[in-house]
């Protein structure tokens, strides 16, 4: 019982230790002295990651699902942008503060994420190895490796995606070991933490090596094949179901995204080859995502020359990807975009050498364990060859991601931001991206933002920007402030601001936009991009009296004969309500974006929506008083959910029954 009770200590005191690295790496975030205090640097982390945790924190708070943003993009589905990481578990805490939520909370996230790297590279390598040592290398090794320390710490989803590599790997390994379906069962809950996180690259990358190492396995266990591939299939089945939620909303708002149209030039970005020397030192002041130390990097040379078939899988992991990483300046990608250029989806193929990285770790491990079994080897080079792994990865990597705190924070209000504030409504402004925060500041205002900043939105809104006059969409987006360092002379457009310290005005725009509006005309166009052009045509129709379409309207429009009123009594991010009164059958037009799932209802009837313009929700109705409610109900989260939920109960059953496996017609019992 004691000898028990000194290992389980020595375990907690070597998962604490792995926990406080990055604390001790990163001491500047959370010191509270003002001098030497530091921040994650301006960038992803601030412009996209804290106001889109911003943003989900208020509407689950509020009680609503995140599923629309009317924040960003004039309205955009916000669920389906995965780096809101919407269902992302180890992100809950956000509900233990009064929004917003603070900076520095999310910034430990980002920390305790490095810990949890290093916990589960531990457990993996001990179980890899039979040893702790080697695991304690190899776990101090990745969370403070010069990939993980760098931009997945600036683009938190990749960091928090990348995490669950170790904790899936240990998991499958130990259910293989035991044959335990329970334990596979619990690496398809590690997979799906990897895809909730939000960063489908690299749950993309985990499932490429999972596979291989699942096939690898099949190869050389024999006597288990077949529980290997049952238990991958189980937990492949569980990740994937597990996070459906968010996965379906996605694949069907990248379809519709600019990056399903990526050019080759625009993909295959990629390290230099100078980069290469990056393996073999940090380079100076900058980041050093394919460093992992000297020492690891040794012992992974070591690795390589032990023939095992272990080994030559991860040696056969980092060289194919660090061949990736170089994107066009290497063969290999060159070469698979000419196989299969569709499927070539993600931008940024640097971002392999976090599977570089890893798998020079793994080999390191194995190399420790070799030279440890030696008669010549000391037993106390664990601590010398640690602390020196320690001083050199602290050297390359400290302080590389953080900058000194602004003096009131990213997101202190300027006097621009004030006046919006102070005079926001069911409008919209734009803000060209100059409110504190960048292009998605508009969610931590709560103003309505025609402008935003993400990897996935609408390439049909993007385009109907780019090709209809500013002051045309400003109209029939109802924009009412323009925040820009430009000086605009046009009728209708009154400066109303003037920042000359940050060289910013504020313009109030009165074009005649509104919420929603009355049309009794329509043109027809056979496309959304012929739709686009006939918009654009400043000399040809109002779009404030005549509407176009892309579908003959049922019932089609009439001359008005009578007094006739519109009047939102409800705006919201996933709900709005109007009250109608027409006199004859009309067009009326929403300031509204189109995209599947929102659903109209008439005095409580289903009816079938319209598109105007190319991109915003209309209605055809006939004449009388009309009770509107616009509902979003998008199909792939309902359908996402179900699958979440009916995944969830299987793992519930698996957990509770925890059934035995058969190998060679025996049972045998999980240990």
């Amino acid at each position: 019982m004691h000898i028990r009770l000194m290992k389980a200590a020595k375990k907690s005191l070597v998962g604490l230790w792995l926990l406080a690295l990055p604390f001790v790496l990163f001491w500047q975030v959370w010191w509270p002295d003002n001098e030497h205090q530091r921040v994650f640097q301006r960038g992803d982390f601030v412009e996209q990651i804290y106001p889109f945790r911003v943003f989900v924190a208020r509407e689950l708070g509020s009680g609503r699902l995140p599923t629309w943003d009317s924040h960003t993009f004039s309205g955009y589905p916000a669920i389906a942008e995965s780096q809101h990481a919407t269902f992302y578990p180890l992100s809950m805490w956000q509900f233990l503060f009064e929004e917003p939520i603070p900076f520095l909370a999310l910034e430990i996230e980002a920390l305790l994420h490095l810990g949890l790297a290093g916990i589960f590279t531990f457990l993996l390598v001990r179980q890899l190895t039979g040893r702790s040592d080697a695991g304690l290398l190899a776990g101090s090794t990745f969370s403070l490796s010069g990939f993980l320390t760098s931009y997945p710490v600036l683009q938190l989803t990749i960091l928090e995606a990348a995490v669950w590599l170790p904790a899936s790997l240990w998991l499958l390994e130990l259910a293989i070991h035991r044959l335990s379906l329970r334990l596979a069962a619990l690496a398809g809950v590690a997979l799906g933490c990897s895809i909730c996180a939000g960063h489908p690259q690299t749950s993309m990358y985990i499932g490429l090596l999972i596979s291989g190492y699942s096939l690898t396995s099949i190869i050389t266990r024999t006597g288990t094949r077949r529980f290997v591939l049952v238990a991958t299939l189980l937990a492949s089945i569980i990740g994937l179901g597990l996070s459906a939620a968010q996965w379906m909303p996605s694949i069907q708002l990248a379809a519709l995204s600019p990056r399903s149209n990526l050019s080759y030039d625009q993909l295959s970005g990629g390290f230099g080859t100078s980069a290469l020397l990056g393996l073999f030192r940090p380079n100076s002041e900058e980041w050093s995502p394919l460093y992992v130390g000297f020492v690891p990097l040794t012992l992974a040379c070591v690795g390589l020359l032990i023939n095992r078939a272990e080994t030559r899988f991860w040696a056969l992991v980092a060289s194919v990807a660090l061949l990736l990483s170089l994107g066009r300046h290497g063969f290999l990608y060159p070469l698979l975009y000419a196989i299969e250029p569709r499927a070539a989806v993600f931008r940024g193929q640097e971002r392999a050498a976090f599977l570089v990285s890893f798998a020079l770790i793994v080999l390191a491990s194995y190399g420790y364990s070799f030279l440890s079994q030696k008669k010549w080897w000391p037993s106390w080079m664990i601590p010398i060859l640690l602390t020196l792994t320690w001083i050199d990865l602290f050297r390359a990597n400290y302080g590389i991601v953080l900058q000194q705190p602004p003096s009131n924070g990213f997101f202190s209000q300027t006097p621009a931001a004030s006046f919006l504030i102070q005079n926001k409504n069911i409008s919209r402004v734009s803000s060209e991206g100059l409110l504190p925060g960048g292009g998605n500041a508009g969610k931590f205002f709560q103003l309505k933002d025609v402008t935003g900043n993400g990897p996935l939105s609408l390439e049909h809104y993007h385009k109907f920007l780019e090709q209809v006059p500013e002051v045309r969409w400003w109209q029939l987006l109802n924009v009412e402030f323009v925040l820009t360092r430009r000086i605009i002379d046009f009728p209708g457009v009154l400066l109303v601001m003037e920042d000359k310290q940050r060289n910013e005005n504020v313009y109030q725009i009165d074009l005649g936009g509104q919420p929603a509006w009355i049309t009794h005309a329509f043109e027809l166009t056979p496309s959304q991009e012929a739709a686009f052009q006939m918009t654009a045509d400043m000399n040809g129709l109002d779009p404030m009296t005549t509407a176009v379409l892309e579908i003959q309207p049922n019932p089609a429009p009439e001359p008005a004969n009578g007094p006739e009123s519109i009047r939102i009594l409800t705006a919201e991010n996933q709900h709005i309500e109007a009250e109608i009164t027409l006199s004859a059958a009309a067009v009326v037009v929403f300031s509204e974006v189109d995209y599947p799932g929102w659903k109209a209802s008439v005095n409580g009837k289903p009816i079938d929506s319209i598109r105007a313009f190319g991109l915003l929700r209309a209605l055809a109705l006939p004449a009388g008083e009309w009770n509107v409610h616009w509902n979003y109900r998008p199909a792939p989260v309902l359908s996402g959910l179900a699958l979440s939920g009916s995944t969830i109960c299987l793992l519930i059953l698996l957990l509770v029954c925890n059934p035995k496996y058969t190998v060679h017609g025996q049972q045998q019992k999980p240990k």
